[in-house]
């Protein structure tokens, strides 16, 4: 038996028992890379080499800002701010859907996601509605949001990279070009949530974290002024890296602005490690070698060739729809750059046979990369909501799965008319 086919039925076995919920999440991913390990698919040290992946390492260091958020009042003031704006369930899940999504097409997902996640937390909390029903709005929000500009998604540089270098630069993507295809999705998708959001996402009590009966009299104000100048020095950073030569990634201001908080005695040590949200910590980084997996073992070529295969000389438009079911397929178990970069180059090299401008296509690719919103480890920013909203596994399927639609309607519309094919 290869180590393709291998690695598919340990995905498969993984996702049933996810879904059936009968052993905890937590369990599960570690049991992953561990058969990935015994079945000679991963090296030992693969096991554990992801636990200091920077996407572990930022949502720990936003842990410690999140939780000094919620001891100084920082949250609850903030929430309560918004309240004065709209107190519905529907509105609320509108603004934050929105917010998340236009600040990822900034900042990454999971960056928009660690930096909302306590306000989100404590409009909940305020509001008395169940966390989870805003937290899976942000991740939404956040996920659909990256296909706004090209600094978004890694996808959305790949495919603008295929788009030129296989042209040999005589198609060109503009910085804001994906606006024409992210902006309107995002919208129908706040608008979709708005209506139908309250009905799809399962209502479960909150996790730890809560904000019932505040009192933060004896909280000093300094303390609450320092952590708000080191959230926004925090978030500016954040945005400002992948321009600015001498800040460090997101991971390491993340760190920073955590230091200057213990450091500065607004959190204990004792309470900076115990925000640590361990179950996301599990999810994210015992998942990642089986996306990794997938794609070194050659099971996601295998998937993608079967569906050409499938597919072969179809007119343009079933080709694109045919991608983009199955780049959003791969995308929910494996990386979304790891995605968009086995089946970019497929998808132009398949629409130039067919005398097809290929940008249509490509961009169906990257777009389906993005929406990553099924499961808790399609993107890091999903499993980030595990533990503060007891958000479980089958959780994102309903929801995820009517967004998804969403969306493949939005592209399948949109991407001809401002692409067309002939």
């Amino acid at each position: 038996m290869s180590q393709a086919v291998i690695t598919l039925i340990i995905l498969a076995v993984a996702i049933i028992l996810f879904i059936s919920d009968k052993l905890p999440m937590g369990l599960v991913a570690f049991m992953v890379p561990v058969a990935l390990y015994f079945t000679g698919i991963i090296e030992a040290n693969d096991i554990f080499s992801c636990v200091i992946n920077s996407n572990v390492i930022l949502i720990l260091g936003m842990c410690v800002i999140g939780a000094a958020f919620f001891k100084t009042g920082m949250a609850y003031k903030t929430s309560q701010f918004l309240l004065r704006y709209t107190k519905s369930e529907r509105g609320l899940i509108l603004v934050v859907t929105l917010l998340s999504g236009i600040m990822s097409g900034f900042v990454s997902n999971s960056g928009t996601v660690a930096v909302l996640l306590p306000i989100v937390m404590g409009i909940a909390a305020s509001s008395n509605i169940r966390p989870i029903k805003l937290l899976m709005p942000l991740v939404i929000g956040a996920t659909i949001g990256a296909d706004v500009t090209i600094i978004g998604s890694p996808g959305n540089l790949i495919a603008k990279n295929t788009i030129e270098e296989f042209s040999n630069g005589s198609m060109t993507v503009s910085f804001f070009e994906y606006a024409k295809i992210g902006i309107p999705m995002l919208i129908v998708v706040a608008i979709f949530l708005f209506f139908f959001g309250s009905k799809l996402i399962n209502d479960r009590e909150a996790g730890d974290e809560t904000l019932e009966n505040p009192d933060y009299s004896d909280i000093p104000k300094w303390h609450g002024v320092l952590t708000i100048v080191v959230l926004i020095a925090t978030i500016i950073g954040m945005v400002l890296t992948d321009y600015v030569e001498f800040l460090p990634p997101m991971h390491v201001t993340a760190c920073c602005g955590a230091i200057v908080l213990v450091l500065f005695g607004v959190l204990s040590q004792k309470e900076a490690f115990a925000s640590f949200e361990m179950l996301t910590v599990f999810m994210l980084a015992f998942m990642m070698p089986l996306g990794t997996a997938l794609n070194d073992t050659g099971a996601g070529e295998m998937i993608a060739n079967a569906v050409v295969s499938v597919t072969g000389q179809s007119s343009p438009f079933i080709i694109m729809a045919s991608l983009w079911i199955l780049t959003w397929a791969l995308t929910q178990v494996m990386s979304n750059t790891a995605a968009c970069t086995l089946l970019c180059p497929i998808a132009w090299t398949i629409a130039q046979s067919l005398g097809a401008d290929p940008r249509a296509v490509v961009i169906a690719v990257f777009i389906a990369s993005s929406v990553a919103v099924c499961t808790p480890m399609a993107i890091p920013a999903n499993s980030m909501i595990i533990g503060p909203g007891n958000v479980h596994f089958k959780d994102f399927i309903k929801p995820g799965l009517a967004v998804s639609v969403v969306c493949f309607i939005v592209s399948m519309i949109l991407l001809p008319i401002f692409y067309p094919f002939y």
